[in-house]
């Protein structure tokens, strides 16, 4: 059985990646492409991805927050063995499903950790003559290591056919956290950034959308807004922002209102239920839910982490907002894109160093009078994306 693009995905602690990689997979289909989706973290209950093939690899996942120490789904680091059985049913998949296109997420700008099934599967569609895509986002983390820079254009230069950048060039360059990205300029196309909105039925290569920032009191098309909704992505470093909100609540001007903490699946229960039996009155704790994006429509206030899903689904649904950015160690993704975002006046930062309640409850009282801002950005990179794999796949077929 022959599909048309093999897409791989390796999410190790939040699910922004494989959230992304979802959205492309049904774009794909969506336009008539056969798509097998592999992926190789742990399950997500809430992830639906309809008619579309998938494989779930045996689950990894990082240990922590360094991405160093690759574990299972039983909570034990991983060896050779297993890795080598894994990376067996990978390479089986793709022999087995024949595709036209593999298109992989992040690697060689990151995933350096996976090559033990990446170099193989890479190395299998060279060899094939199947061409090889690579979808990353529009903020590389920054490389300290000495070489290894030169080591990541070294392997675009051999082995990648094209490198889509989820992105708006005018906006944020893929230079501007990478600037040896320059050298590999030619294989470089932006797609636009990806994200689910709901005028996804009009396929154009030209859409500019433009976000005016609401005050919080902004009436939307589902009626008044009402209420404040704490998210923090998949959950594994959930517990400084949820444990910050529980106090801060009772501390600012919104206190009187429903509150809404949404804590991810990966997010262990033992934490879960300390956060829920420590919730004040009016806050309501609950897992990650699928209705996300609408729950933000109808929301006075978002506070959230600010993954590029996260900042995305703000802006469709004009949310005001405050970000709370991951950046451990050195990711530092998240705070280059919401300082930028804060810059135009969008949205308010809290590093993760300034976390607390008095200083989030402070944020709030001040969100709530933000005045009106304007920004505009490409948002089509998801339909974008699926044509241009599709245009791939028709000149390796004629000229094949």
């Amino acid at each position: 059985m022959r599909v048309d693009v093999f897409i791989y995905v390796q999410h190790l602690l939040g699910i922004g990646h494989l959230k992304r990689a979802s959205l492309l997979a049904k774009a794909m289909h969506k336009i008539g492409l056969k798509v097998i989706f592999v992926t190789g973290g742990r399950p997500v209950p809430d992830l639906n991805m309809g008619k579309i093939e998938t494989l779930q690899l045996p689950p990894l996942r990082a240990a922590d927050d360094s991405f160093k120490v690759l574990m299972d789904i039983d909570d034990q680091v991983v060896d050779e063995d297993w890795k080598n059985s894994r990376k067996e049913t990978l390479l089986e998949a793709f022999k087995t499903t024949n595709p036209k296109v593999l298109l992989i997420e992040m690697f060689p700008f990151g995933r350096r950790q996976m090559r033990f099934e990446l170099d193989p599967l890479i190395a299998r569609a060279k060899e094939q003559g199947v061409p090889v895509v690579t979808s990353v986002r529009d903020i590389l983390t920054t490389h300290k290591t000495p070489g290894k820079g030169e080591w990541i254009i070294e392997r675009v230069l051999k082995d990648i056919d094209q490198v889509l950048v989820h992105g708006d060039s005018s906006f944020i360059s893929l230079q501007d956290s990478f600037p040896l990205a320059e050298k590999v300029a030619h294989k470089i196309t932006y797609t636009g950034y990806v994200v689910e909105t709901s005028n996804n039925d009009t396929v154009t290569t030209e859409k500019k959308i433009a976000f005016p920032q609401n005050k919080a009191k902004d009436n939307t098309q589902h009626g008044t807004r009402n209420g404040v909704l704490i998210s923090a992505g998949g959950g594994a470093v959930a517990l400084p922002l949820a444990k910050a909100v529980l106090e801060a609540k009772n501390l600012c001007k919104l206190k009187d209102i429903p509150w809404r903490l949404l804590l991810g699946d990966n997010l262990p229960d033992r934490d879960f239920d300390e956060i829920s039996n420590n919730a004040p009155k009016g806050l309501t704790v609950e897992r990650n839910r699928p209705d996300f994006q609408a729950l933000l429509k109808t929301s006075q206030l978002s506070v959230s982490q600010a993954g590029y899903n996260t900042i995305l689904e703000l802006l469709t649904t004009l949310t005001p907002a405050i970000v709370v950015p991951f950046a451990a160690d050195t990711q530092s993704e998240q705070t280059t894109r919401a300082k930028k975002l804060e810059d135009y006046g969008v949205l308010t930062v809290i590093s993760e160093k300034d976390l607390s309640p008095v200083n989030l409850a402070h944020a709030i009282d001040a969100a709530i009078d933000r005045p009106v801002t304007k920004i505009t950005l490409d948002l089509n990179g998801t339909e974008n994306s699926a044509l241009i794999i599709q245009k791939i796949i028709q000149k390796n077929n004629t000229h094949g």
